[in-house]
């Protein structure tokens, strides 16, 4: 995925890309990983967001701003498989090994209206040791934020009215 500059988020490239000047230091954390792949359902979307606090804590640390953003209908899209042996495997190995399907049950994107939501940048502060207390602070008002995004936006994506977010 390099061809599109698309990276893991490890706190060091995480950290390195963040240090670049101008729009090269310009990172996109995009929510949703194997956890989001697995837990989300017609009815619901689960984020894994609770425990994952790392980049509020690099971006205080490097004095940048963290803008909350939800992508709506990635996870309406395609189906995947989410039992059995292969889903087991993945959650081990932190590789999405599963079938996925989505128009004519084959592997191709639904026709499915899709919504990028950004907020506001949450004003983080540059703080160079921060405590757990400053990330806890922080993370907590990102989390909200992300929570007004979902209840701001979802009227506007028809499988996502009636949907509730949960954030584990």
């Amino acid at each position: 995925m390099g061809i599109f500059e698309l990276m893991d988020a490890s706190g060091r490239n995480f950290t390195k890309h963040v240090r670049k000047k101008g729009i090269k230091g310009c990172v996109v954390i995009y929510t949703g990983g194997i956890a989001e792949l697995f837990k989300s359902c017609p009815a619901e979307e689960r984020l894994y967001l609770k425990k994952r606090k790392g980049f509020i804590k690099i971006a205080l640390r490097e004095g940048v701003d963290v803008i909350p953003i939800y992508f709506f209908g990635n996870t309406s899209v395609l189906t995947i498989l989410k039992s059995g042996p292969l889903a087991t495997i993945s959650r081990k190995l932190q590789v999405a090994l599963t079938y996925f399907w989505g128009k004519y049950y084959l592997p191709i994107p639904r026709d499915e209206k899709l919504l990028y939501a950004r907020g506001k940048p949450l004003g983080l502060p540059h703080i160079p040791e921060p405590t757990d207390d400053d990330v806890n602070k922080w993370h907590v008002k990102y989390c909200e934020q992300i929570e007004i995004l979902f209840e701001k936006y979802k009227e506007k994506v028809p499988n996502y009215k009636h949907k509730k977010l949960i954030i584990e």
